[in-house]
């Protein structure tokens, strides 16, 4: 039988389903984030959403220090809480918020790590094109770097949804659309993965072959890349390449938006291709100049946009 706060946590689930229309790699990770928490407050004995204190959540935290949990994941799960907490008190599920002085930081332009050219080159260049995993990998990471999309944006990509020869990826958050370019070398990875290396993967598939079918990217399961599944292949890659720092997902796609702008990118035209909604999410990276053609600002200024000759 489901605790009180178990029960609140799967109608939360529902709101963020239903209503709030987040991806559901966005879900999957809240998810595990506030049931964490609820098994680690059902070993105190503590059942009722009104039951949870300030100093239960300070445990808990210290908890996952204890863990080893990185300072971006622990962020991520005070996020979790807090949002579910607010969702409590909206709906009348609880009477006070334990949250309210959880520190949850800002994201500071001045803390963000950012990969220079040669780093990326090298995780770029880390999967081996002799394997169907590692032509697979070669290719999500183009794909990352080239359009600087989100990762669940990228494993949420069917084949439909990209056309290499126009050059362009359409990503898909909250059901909101926008159509990014893609290089040249981020095509020719795409490419020889279709061609090569995904039929390999989906012939080991054993469940929906429609549903798996439309995927981009498959696991050596032939099923949807999953999010936990590349980032345990980006952490393995990454730990071979001597002076990388700590990966996160979302370094890829901050790489994407500095280099951009460090090579002239218009702040106007690097908004539309992360698929900011306010100007000042990407002011966080430099200031506003006047705004040029997209196509043409991508190709001049990613680093990526054309092959070697």
């Amino acid at each position: 039988m489901k605790t009180t706060l178990e029960r609140q946590m799967a109608q939360y689930m529902q709101y963020l389903t239903d209503e709030r229309q987040i991806s559901p790699h966005t879900k999957d990770a809240y998810e595990r984030d506030i049931q964490s928490f609820v098994r680690h407050l059902s070993a105190e004995g503590i059942e009722q959403a009104n039951e949870v204190l300030p100093v239960h959540l300070f445990h808990y935290v210290s908890w996952l220090r204890r863990q080893g949990r990185a300072a971006s994941t622990i962020t991520r799960h005070k996020a979790a809480l807090r949002a579910f907490y607010r969702y409590l008190i909206r709906e009348g599920e609880a009477s006070k918020d334990p949250t309210m002085d959880l520190e949850v930081p800002k994201s500071d332009p001045k803390q963000l790590t950012v990969l220079s050219i040669e780093q990326v080159g090298r995780l770029l260049e880390a999967p081996s094109l002799h394997t169907p995993q590692g032509i697979r990998d070669r290719a999500m990471l183009e794909t990352l770097y080239g359009t600087g999309a989100r990762v669940s944006e990228l494993l949420d990509l069917n084949i439909s949804d990209v056309n290499l020869q126009l050059g362009f990826v359409r990503c898909v958050m909250n059901r909101k659309e926008r159509i990014v370019p893609l290089g040249e070398v981020a095509i020719e990875a795409i490419r020889i993965y279709l061609e090569k290396s995904r039929e390999d993967l989906q012939s080991q598939s054993s469940g929906d072959k429609m549903q798996e079918g439309q995927a981009l990217f498959l696991n050596r399961h032939g099923q949807r890349m999953t999010r936990q599944g590349f980032w345990k292949r980006l952490r393995t890659y990454a730990a071979h390449i001597p002076d990388m720092p700590d990966l996160t997902l979302q370094m890829l796609r901050q790489t994407f938006a500095v280099h951009l702008l460090n090579n002239g990118a218009d702040i106007r035209v690097v908004q539309e291709l992360l698929g900011h909604a306010d100007a000042a999410t990407t002011q966080r990276y430099a200031s506003i100049p006047e705004k040029p053609n997209m196509k043409e600002v991508y190709s001049s200024a990613h680093p990526r946009a054309k092959k070697n000759k």
